[in-house]
């Protein structure tokens, strides 16, 4: 149940993908606020995942090569509870490279002698690449002291992936609002707005192990 039932005169429950991406970083901070977390045992799965309005032209310009250049095309977020308060999880990118790398620049390399040998021979098939991964847990919000899903890529990325920290709550069943911040752009200062829509495709689990699991 969240704190409010409706925003802008609308029933949260009736609220779709467009609903929020006809709001500005303003307002959905605001709605943020009024949301409760989700359950740990509810996030399960491959959640389609897009960018919301991030205020400022800069903060769009620097998610672009990150969600939509590097790795590929962000396609989803992915969840599987360990526990009744923590969990992991992944992203997902569609991309044509055979191999990725979690380390920015590793990939940053990879992505740019794949364009260039793309000049001389056919780009590979597209695949669903599952890696950036994640630990969550239930945590007091920074930005009210409230409960938040968090997603934390501190364990296992490396700079600047590693200073991103994420929080989702619950807007209905089939749609999350999340609020993305890097510690290097201003943190909770500068937050960028995301959703996550239902329902889930099934957990598949990352293509590299976690290193604590192995």
């Amino acid at each position: 149940m969240t704190l409010a039932a409706q925003y802008n005169g609308k029933n949260l429950q009736d609220f779709r993908y467009e609903d929020l991406m006809h709001l500005r970083r303003a307002e959905l901070m605001e709605l943020f606020r009024r949301l409760d977390a989700p359950a740990m045992a509810e996030m399960r799965g491959e959640y389609r995942a897009a960018l919301l309005d991030c205020g400022h032209v800069i903060n769009t310009l620097l998610a672009w090569p990150f969600l939509y250049f590097l790795w590929g095309t962000w396609q989803h977020k992915a969840f599987e509870p360990l526990g009744d308060d923590h969990g992991h999880g992944y992203n997902a990118f569609i991309t044509t490279q055979p191999r990725l790398h979690e380390n920015y620049f590793k990939a940053l390399f990879m992505k740019l002698a794949s364009l260039a040998l793309s000049f001389f021979r056919p780009s590979n098939p597209q695949r669903l690449a599952r890696l950036m991964l994640n630990k969550t847990a239930i945590v007091s919000s920074v930005f009210d002291g409230r409960p938040s899903f968090q997603l934390s890529y501190r364990e296992y990325n490396s700079f600047f992936t590693n200073t991103m920290t994420d929080e989702v709550r619950k807007v209905n069943d089939h749609l999350f609002l999340g609020i993305g911040r890097l510690t290097i752009i201003f943190g909770k200062f500068n937050p960028m707005p995301f959703v996550l829509i239902g329902p889930p495709d099934p957990w598949r689990g990352p293509d590299i192990p976690y290193p604590d699991r192995i």
